[in-house]
């Protein structure tokens, strides 16, 4: 079976420059992050894993890609960020205040048509990696592509702060959204809007307090 170390020599040659290219100055493999201005950009690549192979079929090699964006300026509510040895942030993806998974463009039916359930036979965010590694090129290659084609679009969007605040006002109404939409709102000096999610706010916090009391 393929190994990580494998697969890691293809990412650098294949990927790693083009994340050098658009906008990442540490280039770390599968971990990798850019800082533009008030904004960290994300790039995470993870192995789906012996578990997760082992309940749905996927080849634990596989991999989906995740990236994010980390605002400095909203504190965070699941622990502290890990900071770089340049006083920099490295956030994890899941602490980013906005989050997108990249999706596979290549047919992969010729794997998937083996397993059982329906719905993963369906899915695009999971890269299937053969165990010997056959198609792991191919597998890096798209991985590229589809970060050219979508996720530095997406990246370059929403690291314009206006941009991103209407994007996480369309998010679906939570306490998660109404606290990053008044940080937001604070750091644009937008009063009527840090007074309306500050209301939000605390309205939501006390629904919830109800719910344990």
């Amino acid at each position: 079976m393929i190994g990580s170390p494998e697969i890691n020599k293809v990412i650098r040659q294949i990927l790693s420059p083009t994340l050098k290219e658009n906008g990442f100055d540490k280039v770390n493999t599968r971990h990798n992050w850019g800082w533009h201005n008030h904004c960290t950009w994300v790039f995470d690549i993870t192995a789906v894993g012996k578990n997760f192979s082992d309940i749905t079929g996927w080849s634990p090699m596989s991999v989906y890609v995740d990236l994010g964006i980390f605002y400095d300026f909203v504190p965070p509510k699941d622990g502290e960020i890990k900071i770089g040895t340049k006083n920099e942030l490295i956030p994890k993806p899941h602490q980013c205040q906005l989050q997108k998974q990249l999706h596979c463009r290549v047919d992969q039916s010729i794997y998937t048509n083996k397993l059982d359930n329906p719905a993963e036979k369906k899915r695009n965010d999971i890269w299937w990696i053969e165990p010997n590694g056959s198609n792991i090129e191919e597998v890096i290659n798209d991985i590229k592509q589809s970060f050219l084609s979508d996720g530095l679009e997406w990246l370059l969007k929403n690291t314009d702060l206006e941009t991103a605040f209407k994007e996480i006002e369309s998010e679906h109404d939570s306490f998660n959204k109404f606290y990053k939409a008044r940080c937001f709102a604070e750091h644009l000096n937008d009063n009527f809007k840090f007074e309306e999610y500050s209301e939000l706010l605390e309205k939501e916090q006390k629904r919830i307090d109800g719910l344990f009391s």
